[in-house]
């Protein structure tokens, strides 16, 4: 087997209020599905462990900006905002992360959560992160978890940016790989898995 380190793979707040139609919507958020939904399908086959993170704010909270934070009202607790795309694979086997259920922003799926705990109890080495946004949760996801010690794969091609700024996703990525992240691409890591 070429690669004996159990891996996880990290989907990262492919909600509603994230994609075209939402309240907070990336640019082309939904883009992310397809590649995810290989991956998710890839893993599970392999009996390897999938989280989904997810945004889950009360509905009033200073990460908002009525109440002195940077954004629109999203992913308000019950809402159909919050849930996840309905063109997400879903699965009894995935776990569900949920962060931001205070006043904190809680960018990462690590932040003020057990995700770390969880990979460990499952013995997980290596984990791959995708979905939205790049420059935002998906970045402080894959820090996060380098931080943790884990090795990380930041999934190119299922990952887009808000981009607030004009080039905030490539310097997202530059940040993921100056930290130890490796860049790939899903497709080619798919395949080159499937060997």
């Amino acid at each position: 087997m070429p690669n004996d380190s159990k891996r996880a793979l990290i989907v990262v707040d492919v909600q509603n209020d994230f994609c075209p139609g939402g309240s907070l919507a990336v640019p082309q958020g939904d883009e992310v599905i397809a590649p995810l939904n290989q991956l998710i399908e890839e893993f599970l086959e392999r009996g390897e462990p999938v989280f989904k993170t997810r945004d889950w704010h009360p509905p009033k909270t200073k990460h908002f900006k009525d109440y002195g934070g940077t954004w629109e009202v999203h992913c308000v607790q019950n809402t159909n905002g919050a849930e996840f795309h309905p063109d997400l694979l879903d699965d009894k086997h995935i776990r569900v992360i949920s962060k931001g259920l205070g006043d904190e922003d809680s960018y990462s799926g690590f932040d003020g959560t057990d995700l770390s705990l969880q990979l460990r109890r499952l013995g997980v080495e290596e984990v791959w992160v995708g979905g939205l946004a790049t420059d935002y949760c998906v970045k402080n996801t894959v820090l996060d978890a380098v931080r943790e010690g884990f090795k990380v794969k930041a999934l190119k091609d299922a990952m887009r940016p808000v981009e607030l700024a004009p080039g905030d996703g490539e310097r997202a990525l530059e940040e993921m790989r100056k930290a130890g992240a490796e860049i790939i691409d899903s497709r080619a890591a798919v395949s080159a898995a499937g060997q």
